[in-house]
């Protein structure tokens, strides 16, 4: 009884919830046929509250056509008997939607009948109404909720056609507002699915975001599709679902030979390493070789190794370029997880070995100058060194301004009795060295 009032706490409506609450008092008391009379109301009435829910928001043709039907039906009296609907009921949701597999419309037709010999008077030999048993009604109560009353109303149709094509009239309201986007498709669907249907939505979403490269409406709608991926596992509660699903799948959950597949994929691992470890290594080729032909990729890819020191020290050794956007996430990633000074260290080393004018000038403003207000007293001075001594970096342009930038945003570090002199060619604008020793009176008082 305890297990079976928990469980009532899943079912999708509050109002179902409420009804149930009597049969459960009935089975409580002994009171059988009430409670197997009640829960077979209680079962028809879900059903039309998740036809009803679906008819009005998601718009859904299937629904409306059922309720038309079946209303028809209660308001013919020279057909059908009063109760025929019920059964009819039944069988449209049977045959049109995925509400009740053959398992779950057994049961449900089983409870037809006990509701039937419970509410009617149904004899034995000596006149004595029949009873079901209490067995026969616990195994009734727990079928109705497990195959019923708990499951959402987008149990009843194929959820994945109804997001896809939700997400395709989406994308331009959608796709530079990620926020909004997790917010909508919690609401309208991941927070109404039941664990099981989140499982096969992933397997579904993994596939139009990282195979059918040659479909034209997955090229399309890759982008979107993996913003709903991504939001979709943002539930932990999935990981180990997902890890169990991954590994006794491991052929399907592959990658198509195709760059924009496999760069999706990248992304979207670099966002939850985990999964990483648990595909094939046909899976993991494919993703290496594309890590190893391009920087921003190898700049994201700390789901291959043990750690963020690890990965730091493969992008240093590589010295990879690392594309300009990508550096607010990859900053973000590593700030997050406590190892932002060895980030730091890497921005140093490509700045330092920036090659042309203008890869210094985009290094500095991307990696070094978001950055400063953050270095250590080592880290400013490697700076200063790099910058005096690669020709790319205090021969350009920007480099008195970039240079001054520095110490103006390092000073309070380094001192004010630092020694610039020993780097010829870090020229700067010195006057903001007697600024960063004027020191303001500052009244405690003012609203600041």
């Amino acid at each position: 009884m305890t297990i079976m009032i928990r469980e009532a706490d899943d079912i999708y409506f509050s109002r179902t919830r409420e009804y149930f609450k009597e049969v459960l008092s009935s089975y409580a008391n002994g009171n059988y046929r009430s409670a197997i009379v009640m829960l077979y109301s209680i079962a028809i009435c879900d059903i039309l509250y998740k036809l009803e829910e679906l008819r009005d928001m998601y718009n859904d043709g299937n629904a409306k056509n059922i309720l038309k039907e079946v209303e028809a039906i209660r308001k013919d009296n020279t057909q059908y008997s009063k109760s025929a609907w019920e059964k009819e009921l039944i069988d449209k949701v049977r045959d049109r939607t995925n509400l009740l597999d053959i398992e779950a419309y057994t049961h449900l037709n089983h409870l037809y009948d006990y509701r039937n010999f419970s509410a009617h008077p149904a004899l034995n030999d000596d006149y004595e109404l029949l009873s079901p048993s209490s067995e026969s009604v616990i195994a009734c109560i727990k079928n109705t909720l497990k195959d019923i009353l708990v499951k959402p109303p987008i149990f009843l149709k194929e959820v994945f056609a109804l997001l896809t094509d939700d997400l395709d009239g989406k994308i331009d309201l959608y796709k530079n507002n990620r926020k909004e986007l997790e917010t909508y498709l919690n609401n309208r669907y991941y927070n109404r699915m039941p664990q099981s249907m989140k499982i096969k939505t992933f397997k579904k979403l993994w596939k139009f975001c990282f195979k059918l490269a040659d479909d034209e409406n997955c090229k399309k709608n890759r982008l979107i599709n993996r913003y709903a991926l991504e939001i979709l596992v943002n539930d932990s509660t999935l990981n180990s679902l997902i890890e169990t699903e991954i590994k006794q799948n491991e052929s399907y959950y592959t990658v198509d030979f195709d760059e924009d597949c496999i760069q999706q994929l990248i992304i979207f691992l670099s966002k939850n390493p985990y999964i990483f470890k648990c595909l094939g290594e046909d899976c993991k080729i494919k993703i290496n070789n594309q890590i190893d032909k391009d920087g921003t990729n190898r700049a994201i890819s700390w789901f291959k190794y043990d750690s963020l020191q690890q990965h730091i020290a493969d992008l240093i050794e590589h010295k990879s370029n690392i594309y300009s956007k990508a550096i607010p996430y990859i900053k973000k990633h590593y700030e997050a997880n406590g190892e932002l000074a060895a980030l730091i260290d890497l921005f140093i080393v490509l700045y330092g070995n920036s090659c042309s004018f203008n890869m210094a000038d985009s290094r500095f403003d991307n990696m070094i100058e978001p950055v400063l207000s953050q270095m250590t007293h080592d880290q400013i001075i490697r700076l200063i060194e790099v910058s005096n001594t690669n020709n790319q970096i205090y021969n350009r342009g920007y480099s008195y301004s970039a240079n001054t930038k520095i110490v103006k945003n390092t000073i309070s570090v380094l001192g004010s009795d630092f020694d610039f002199s020993k780097y010829s060619r870090f020229k700067f604008d010195e006057s903001v060295l007697e600024d960063s020793s004027e020191q303001d009176d500052v009244d405690d008082d003012l609203p600041i």
